[in-house]
């Protein structure tokens, strides 16, 4: 059986809210949280502590968090595709990639020492699974 999940947006809704909400979630068998950081490249020292606390608040309910990113992201935070540590730091289960990597950026961060699962977008065409 597959596994439920919510998506929540940090940057744009309230902590109480989400909190709520990602709690009502796991009260009734939910057990992934889906959101993006691709917002946050463009103000990120605002954001990322919010984040942080919510994917916390998801972890102690037992939620598995899966976090959208791109290169655009990795660049402005100076995030290395060979070292996961700031989104092991996070907290999170996964990262879900989007746009833009060319294959190598996935197999380097798929062997990450943290046990974060990368996650493809499959929707960039039938041979991406190829080119990784």
């Amino acid at each position: 059986m597959g596994e439920l999940g919510i998506s929540i947006y940090p940057s744009k809704s309230n902590l109480t809210e989400m909190k709520d909400y990602i709690a009502q979630a796991a009260e009734i068998g939910y057990q992934r949280i889906f959101t993006s950081m691709l917002e946050v490249a463009d103000n990120p020292s605002e954001t990322i502590g919010k984040f942080k606390e919510i994917i916390d608040y998801g972890n102690q309910l037992g939620m598995k968090t899966s976090l959208d990113v791109n290169p655009k992201l990795f660049a402005k935070l100076g995030i290395s595709y060979q070292d996961l540590q700031f989104f092991s730091d996070l907290g999170i289960w996964s990262v879900r990639l989007d746009e833009g990597f060319t294959g190598l950026e996935e197999a380097r961060m798929a062997m990450n020492p943290f046990g974060i699962l990368i996650e493809l977008n499959i929707s960039r065409g039938q041979h991406y699974i190829d080119m990784v």
